[in-house]
């Protein structure tokens, strides 16, 4: 032992030492620089408990969390871990250093002060025990951007938790509030406020020493077969991150902590090395942290929302419904009669009887969120509504009727929010004697679980109607995207041509069976052809005759659609589409008037089709205006309709398939319908080999 104290007056950490001989070490939040080196700052870490590890006398080691998380940007960690800037060894060398520490036989105890994730909850697993307050959230939402957090989680987390388990909390990405970490295995003691954390862990050093002695291996077991099988099930093998996680977790049975250690710091560069880590990054954490930001209200900041009518009680207008009164704002439920109102309600009692069951929310809390939705069948009951959003069914004329009928009661400072699919704003606001507050709010269902809200300007909205609506957007805790009018706006209009190219291909001679099997493959939430039976063939004829006109493939993707209708085969409701629907497990249909021609398609042609059609159509609506900018589309096409996420989004799909071979492979396809029709001004961006983004930053508009 040395008897060094140096460490006293370390410039990063304040470091305290009781008269028990127990050392306290904290983050000194205002010495931390900017941008922080993320290995070198807690490499200082490691080496300051080392330090005081080696010191004579002492009995044990408390620290709080090293590095919070808002201290850790991925721009910066791109930067450190590209292969061209760094190797594996830096880390390698700081996880080598923190397994040294199990040699002293020193307890050491790390305490939460707040939520924590990612890398900075790697860094509590380092202790032989973790005490948390009641009321934070813990977890590693790495896994939905394409990476996996490393230092050292795939070492300490499967002795802590099981290897199974630890594989379920790595790739889902999933926040866990205190208790359930406790139940876990994660967090070992549990305080009833945070400033007890302290006064718990000295206790425990001093007055239980035998509650260590537990730490070192208390699950062995082996990751499972069926475990990997359900998350790549989902995953499907195109997530870097997730099958890193897998092959690392698969290899600790067999291997040493050093070695795990050595192999996690390769795989966490290599990951970092891939264009769709940094696409995911880009979209779903830089791309929904900015929509869901705050900056582009400037005028509606005394705008104050404190009750919201909904025109509408059916699973729309119940799923806003939900969130209103689960944000704390006063809801009315409007429909025709009270008793469809009241239905509405109770799909907000089943929400909350299921969160309930598990935990999610207390009884005095469920009580008082129902208690903030009123149905009725009253328009007059809507008065003094801060906004009102129709969500009635996708017709022209009842929207417009209802929408006449409301406005009367809307508070003189409120603003008017239409749910529709493809309507055009600028013509419903007609229905409206003031267009300028008159808004598109497009929710996805169900609505309690779909984070996205597409917001869509008709010609004469409003600057304030519209920060009004990102307001909103904001207290129901969704993330939105801006777009202009136009048919089917941008999220719809993009999810037709997905599942016009399913009918497509059908007509082809394509098997149905391996259109749907790829579009999996592909990383889609849902095959083209389950997606119509699930919305009904009818409904997708209707919202066909709600366009403007139709294009030669939509026209015979009509008719065949048409066709099945007339036949009985309506959707999934009715038993009966392009699958059949028997009481256990659906089956595809093949219809006997189209043989299936061309059974040796190549899977990874459906891929680019799929992918490609979108794609392309998402620059239509860039050219066209009814978007502003790329990460719009990419946010809406991941959030809203389900394109796969691994690519980061359609334009960041377009990237990494690169410009010049997409508008080539493009090509290829012109001759299999209008979908494919290439605008002149892609190609003259394709010779310039145009790119969308520059790493983060976006490259849009083009400056010729």
């Amino acid at each position: 032992m040395q008897e060094n104290e140096s460490y006293r007056t370390h410039p990063l950490f304040w470091v305290e030492q009781d008269d028990h001989h127990i050392i306290t070490i904290s983050p000194i939040s205002t010495a931390i620089a900017e941008p922080l080196d993320i290995v070198g700052y807690l490499t200082q870490f490691v080496d300051l408990v080392t330090l005081v590890l080696e010191t004579k006398e002492i009995k044990g080691v408390v620290y709080t969390c090293p590095i919070q998380d808002e201290k850790i940007e991925y721009i910066q960690l791109f930067e450190q871990f590209s292969l061209s800037r760094a190797t594996s060894s830096n880390l390698y060398t700081l996880l080598s250093k923190v397994l040294r520490w199990k040699t002293f036989n020193i307890p050491i105890v790390s305490i939460f002060t707040g939520n924590c994730s990612g890398i900075a909850l790697a860094s509590m697993l380092w202790s032989s025990y973790r005490i948390a307050p009641t009321q934070i959230e813990l977890g590693f939402p790495e896994a939905q951007y394409g990476l996996f957090t490393a230092f050292g989680t795939t070492v300490y987390l499967p002795p802590l938790i099981g290897a199974n388990d630890a594989l379920r909390l790595l790739t889902q990405g999933k926040l866990w509030n205190s208790e359930e970490a406790h139940n876990l295995g994660l967090v070992d003691e549990l305080a009833y406020h945070s400033d007890d954390c302290l006064y718990l862990a000295k206790t425990s050093i001093r007055h239980t020493p035998q509650c260590f002695d537990k730490q070192e291996s208390r699950h062995t077991d082996k990751i499972t077969a069926d475990a990997v099988f359900n998350i790549q099930k989902k995953a499907r093998g195109l997530y870097p991150g997730i099958n890193a996680v897998i092959e690392l977790l698969t290899a600790n049975s067999s291997s040493s902590p050093l070695e795990i250690a050595e192999k996690e710091a390769q795989l966490y560069l290599e990951t970092f090395s891939l264009p769709e880590t940094l696409s995911m990054v880009r979209t779903l954490h830089y791309g929904v942290k900015s929509a869901k930001s705050s900056t582009k209200i400037t005028h509606g900041n005394d705008y104050n929302l404190k009750k919201i009518g909904i025109l509408g009680a059916g699973m729309m207008g119940s799923g806003i419904a939900y969130e209103a009164a689960r944000a704390g704002i006063e809801v009315v439920l409007k429909d025709v009669t009270l008793n469809q109102a009241e239905q509405g309600k109770a799909y907000s009692n089943r929400i909350c009887k299921k969160l309930f069951s598990f935990g999610g929310i207390t009884s005095s809390q469920q009580h008082q969120l129902l208690a903030r939705i009123k149905p009725t069948d009253q328009m007059a009951d809507l008065d003094g509504s801060d906004c009102v959003i129709e969500a009635v069914f996708e017709d022209f004329h009842l929207k417009a009727q209802v929408t006449r009928q409301s406005l009367p009661y809307l508070h003189q400072d409120g603003f008017f929010a239409t749910n529709t699919t493809s309507l055009p704003i600028t013509e419903l606001a007609k229905a409206s004697n003031n267009p300028e507050n008159f808004i598109g709010m497009h929710f996805f269902s169900p609505v309690d679980r779909m984070p996205l809200v597409e917001i869509i300007c008709g010609k004469q909205t409003a600057q304030k109607t519209l920060e009004k609506a990102l307001i909103t957007a904001s207290r129901l805790n969704k993330v939105p995207i801006v777009v202009h009018d136009g048919p089917g706006f941008f999220t719809s209009r993009v999810f037709f041509n997905y599942l016009l190219e399913g009918i497509t291909m059908v007509l082809e001679g394509i098997s149905p069976e391996l259109i749907e099997q790829e579009a999996a493959a592909t990383g889609f939430a849902v095959g083209p052809l389950a997606v119509l039976d699930e919305i009904s063939l009818e409904l997708m004829l209707h919202v066909y005759d709600q366009l403007p006109r139709l294009h030669a493939s939509q026209k015979r993707a009509y008719n065949y659609l048409k066709s099945l209708v007339e036949q009985g085969r309506k959707g999934k409701k009715w038993g009966a589409g392009f699958y059949d629907y028997p009481s256990e497990n659906k089956t595809i249909w093949k219809n006997p008037k189209i043989s299936s021609l061309k059974e040796n398609v190549k899977p990874t042609t459906i891929h680019k089709r799929l992918l490609h059609v979108m794609a392309l159509d998402s620059y239509r609506c860039l050219e066209e205006g009814i978007l502003d900018q790329p990460i719009d589309g990419d946010i809406g096409a991941i959030l809203g309709v389900g394109y796969a996420s691994y690519t980061g989004g359609v334009f960041s799909h377009i990237d990494r398939t690169t410009l010049p071979v997409f508008v080539a492979e493009c090509q290829v396809f012109q001759s299999l319908g209008d979908q494919w029709d290439i605008p002149e001004s892609l190609k003259k961006l394709a010779n310039k080999n145009f790119r969308f983004y520059h790493g983060f930053e976006s490259n849009w508009p083009c400056i010729s």
